[in-house]
């Protein structure tokens, strides 16, 4: 059901400041306003449905102008409202949001029901013992790792895996694991600069340190290039690039009509969590390399098939 992930998605936001614009446009323009705002692929969608199919834009003298002759304001209605109230419900809000700031929102959206309940929803494929996002020590921690992200400060770490890990890191973001249930820090050694991804919920004590005073690389985990050929049945290249959202990813027009070519750059670690993805979406993708992740979609078939 697409509700929020258009009013609030990318896509949505790089349409309203192109309809936001004061002046005429040019093809140019909006392409390159689409290009800064949007994904690698945005133009391959939004070009042609803006300038002519979606009526949002007026053509004349060469440029286009926006129908909206007044401001734009946000309106909330009902629904969603019921969709915030339920979404104060995860457990992962805690995270990001102090427990006297849910009560708050909880208050205001009193008069309102949640559209669903944690139980009404059974994810397949996912670990059942992930990060304990309500204990009070995983919540300090993440809170203090969070800061350092949004502050580009230092931290001080202690980390417990196979063995004690301990020293000064530089945060580079953080990321979600679906499949795994957990937050990860993606970082680096502060002395050697080396690329880590630690689960949060083995850091055992962090602390802020001074302010980053450089420019950190990219973070390369070993990367690993997949190619899809997806069939534009039933809105699946649409679907495929939000699905796929979190991933590098290109996508490429083919010459048979209705048939997209498309590339996800996925961590090694994360690939069994990419191929269960790539199966949802049943015959409207083609897997066509790399050779191991085409024998792990096959071996996963064939067991299907026996059960």
């Amino acid at each position: 059901m697409e509700i929020f992930n258009e009013m609030y998605g990318t896509y949505y936001r790089v349409v309203l400041e192109i309809l936001r614009q004061r002046r005429g446009l040019s093809k140019q323009e909006i392409a390159e306003i689409v290009r800064k705002l949007g994904f690698d692929e945005s133009g391959l969608h939004l070009l042609p449905q803006l300038t002519e199919q979606w009526h949002l834009l007026v053509k004349g003298d060469g440029v286009y102008e926006s129908i909206l002759t007044k401001d734009w304001v946000p309106v909330q209605g009902v629904l969603e409202k019921r969709w915030l109230k339920t979404v104060l419900r995860d457990p992962r809000m805690g995270l990001f949001l102090a427990d006297d700031e849910i009560a708050k929102l909880e208050q205001e959206l009193a008069d309102y029901e949640v559209l669903f309940d944690a139980d009404s929803i059974w994810c397949f494929d996912q670990f059942r013992n992930g990060d304990a996002y309500s204990e009070r020590g995983y919540r300090t921690i993440f809170g203090v790792i969070l800061q350092a992200c949004e502050e580009k400060r230092e931290l001080e770490l202690v980390y417990r895996a196979r063995e004690t890990l301990q020293g000064t890191f530089l945060p580079y973001r953080l990321e979600f694991s679906e499949k795994n249930n957990l937050f990860r820090l993606l970082c680096f050694r502060k002395r050697d600069l080396k690329p880590f991804t630690l689960n949060v919920g083995k850091v055992m004590e962090a602390r802020l340190g001074e302010l980053v005073d450089m420019v950190l690389p990219e973070h390369r985990s070993e990367m690993v290039v997949v190619t899809c050929r997806v069939v534009n049945h039933r809105n699946a290249v649409n679907r495929a690039m939000i699905h796929f959202a979190d991933y590098k990813k290109k996508a490429f027009r083919t010459e048979r009509e209705h048939v997209f070519e498309m590339e996800i750059h996925c961590p090694s670690g994360d690939l069994m969590e990419l191929v269960i993805q790539l199966l949802s979406f049943g015959p409207m993708i083609q897997v066509l390399g790399p050779d191991s992740v085409v024998g792990e979609l096959k071996a996963r078939l064939a067991r299907q098939m026996e059960l």
